[in-house]
């Protein structure tokens, strides 16, 4: 039964973030009149939103270790559906292009970074909380002054939006995740429990299902791109690629710490 939960609560959370959450931002996007960029990095921080609820929920429910391997496998998993859309819609010249090189390096050290907290031991200290929240701003920063959106960018045929119905849509998903979250949480505990599997193994099976909405994104983008007659612009491997940068730092740089943060206080409050 308890694996049924975690299974359903999963899939709630991703059809939440595909059709509640993605589709507010669409809206959002549409009616601001976002460039690439932009609605590439707001749509991988929202696909982040599931590992948030994932690890919050985990570490509450004492299996952190779960939770933080579902960060792990998550950011791979990000970057083998990247290049699997790449290759699908033969894109390799274009993500190589040099504008796109510092994105390149900050998704490669968001896979790197908790593989190596874990092997070192160090994946539960205090320190990291504000080391992290730093690392996600660096990667703000950098990104906005080497790679700066077009500004003369054409906005796509499909981004026209209602602002009102978009911000509906994504208070009412965030809200429904956060629920199935919670049950997500607890079936996860009971899992691994009960069933004797090990916390890394659930937390690859959660990276696969909350990597699904990033899966959605990249061929989306990349579909919209071939059915405009846009490929090789640049602009659907530029909305891509801060989707799966956006979505790995965002699972280093901000879920892993405020997860983390929750988790702490959790355990010092039950040592309590």
């Amino acid at each position: 039964m308890s694996a049924f939960v975690m299974i359903f609560s999963a899939a709630a959370i991703i059809g939440l973030v595909k059709y509640g959450l993605l589709r507010g931002i669409d809206h959002v996007a549409g009616a601001l009149q976002w460039g690439e960029k932009a609605r590439g990095q707001v749509t991988g921080y929202a696909t982040s939103v599931p590992e948030l609820v994932c690890l919050v929920a985990a570490g509450l429910a004492g299996v952190w270790e779960a939770g933080l391997w579902n960060i792990a496998s998550s950011n791979i998993i990000n970057a083998a559906l990247m290049m699997l859309a790449v290759t699908f819609y033969r894109q390799w010249g274009d993500l190589f292009n040099k504008r796109f090189l510092d994105e390149i390096g900050f998704a490669s050290l968001a896979v790197v970074v908790p593989l190596f907290l874990m092997s070192a031991g160090m994946d539960t200290q205090w320190q990291l909380v504000p080391i992290l929240l730093g690392f996600f701003v660096v990667y703000q920063v950098v990104d906005r002054r080497v790679n700066r959106p077009t500004p003369d960018a054409e906005p796509s045929a499909e981004t026209v939006g209602n602002l009102p119905l978009g911000m509906i849509l994504g208070i009412t998903a965030l809200i429904a995740i956060a629920i199935a979250g919670i049950f997500l949480g607890g079936a996860t505990a009971e899992v691994v429990e009960q069933l004797g599997i090990h916390p890394a193994i659930a937390g690859w099976i959660l990276g696969v299902v909350t990597s699904i909405p990033e899966m959605v994104s990249f061929f989306a983008v990349y579909g919209t791109a071939r059915r405009e007659g846009n490929l090789h612009q640049l602009n659907d491997t530029q909305e891509a690629l801060d989707n799966l940068t956006g979505s790995n730092m965002a699972n280093v740089g901000f879920v892993y710490p405020v997860g983390l943060l929750a988790f702490l206080l959790g355990s010092s409050l039950i040592g309590g």
